[in-house]
């Protein structure tokens, strides 16, 4: 399977991967040939990449990947708990069905955990794009998974790694309580800055106030837009006196939004969105954090095209665990540009002298 963006999809390819609606259901199946009715759909709905069959990548099989039905699951629960939060009914009949909706999401969320733990790492970051986009909810989701991921390199403990995971969920929530236009401004006023940033302290007052929830929640709502320098709001915390788990959010909730699509525009590449993450080291970032973010993630995804400086072109076909940074590729243009008719791999592990040079989602044609 070739992983391909929906802006450079053409008809006739034939779909590798099933696509998911917001209900848990399958939206488009493996095997169904595009058209331009079904491209074009795939654009509104915001789906960024997909994965199409090819010759070259024959017998080639995602793996480690997390259930996509549990986290949709998952990302359905999020919604009953975001909806619930922001009503402002804090009846006794409401408080009771919001503390049963929030006990629901920490089982199924217990479960997706298990299932992140059981994998070597979160190794296919485009996986959570092949689905129809439900803005808010998936972002939250995707950032509690990489912010799981950070933790797990940095050996947090089980228990902590939790709380990491439901901090990370929730960070976003006092979006909710901006107004939806502000949301999709290309350029804000200086008044809509000071709206924007008051969403930090709009979550944190949502989240402190249900028992249901460990005070370490609201917090991640609170510091995740603190920077390590003291540039960030809405303290201005510098370094040590901003909490590991909104360091860690921070990180996870950048490079999210850099690989999702936004008004039509092409979504980064995980490693265009890397370059971008470890150019804000020691400003924005805790570099310790970027470290082990860069180190426990696949950056370029199976089924993604690359050159090598070589001259070489290929299709990553599986990762190298100990260094996700070097694949193993399967060629498929020689040093002089030729199309092959039998194709080989390369382990750049072993290739020391082989080096990716360039990486798109572009489906060469005939291929």
């Amino acid at each position: 399977m070739r992983l391909i963006s929906t802006l450079d999809c053409h008809e006739g390819l034939k779909v590798a991967k099933p696509i998911y609606d917001g209900r848990n259901k399958i939206l488009l199946n493996s095997g169904v040939r595009l058209t331009d009715k079904i491209i074009t759909q795939l654009k509104s709905k915001e789906v960024g990449f997909i994965y199409v069959e090819s010759p070259i990548t024959e017998g080639v099989i995602l793996q480690d990947e997390i259930s996509v039905p549990l986290r949709m699951e998952t990302a359905q629960h999020i919604g009953k708990v975001f909806k619930a939060l922001t009503d402002g009914d804090n009846s006794r009949i409401k408080k009771i069905s919001r503390g049963k909706a929030i006990r629901e999401l920490k089982s199924v969320y217990e479960r997706l955990l298990k299932d992140i733990k059981a994998k070597p790492s979160l190794i296919n970051l485009l996986s959570n794009l092949q689905m129809e986009n439900n803005k808010i909810l998936q972002h939250s989701l995707n950032v509690s998974m990489y912010a799981v991921t950070i933790g797990r390199h940095l050996s947090i403990f089980d228990k902590d790694l939790y709380l990491l995971g439901l901090g990370a969920m929730f960070h976003d929530i006092g979006r909710s309580k901006l107004r939806p236009e502000l949301l999709i401004k290309t350029e804000l006023t200086e008044e809509d800055k000071k709206e924007y940033r008051n969403h930090t302290i709009e979550g944190f007052e949502m989240l402190r106030k249900d028992r249901e929830l460990h005070l370490l929640i609201p917090h991640c709502a609170y510091q995740h837009h603190e920077n390590v320098d003291g540039t960030g709001f809405p303290r201005g915390l510098k370094g040590k006196d901003i909490h590991q788990f909104a360091k860690i959010i921070a990180v996870a909730d950048l490079f999210d939004k850099l690989t999702n699509p936004k008004s039509g525009k092409r979504a980064m590449l995980p490693h265009e969105a890397m370059e971008v993450v470890q150019g804000l080291c020691y400003t924005r970032f805790d570099p310790n954090i970027i470290d082990a973010f860069r180190k426990s993630v696949a950056i370029y995804p199976i089924g993604v095209t690359v050159s090598l400086n070589t001259g070489e072109k290929g299709v990553v076909v599986d990762y190298n665990h100990h260094l996700p940074q070097r694949p193993k590729i399967r060629v498929f243009t020689d040093r002089e540009g030729n199309k092959l008719d039998n194709y080989y791999e390369l382990d750049l592990l072993k290739e020391l002298s082989c080096m990716i040079v360039k990486c798109d989602a572009i489906l060469d044609e005939g291929k």
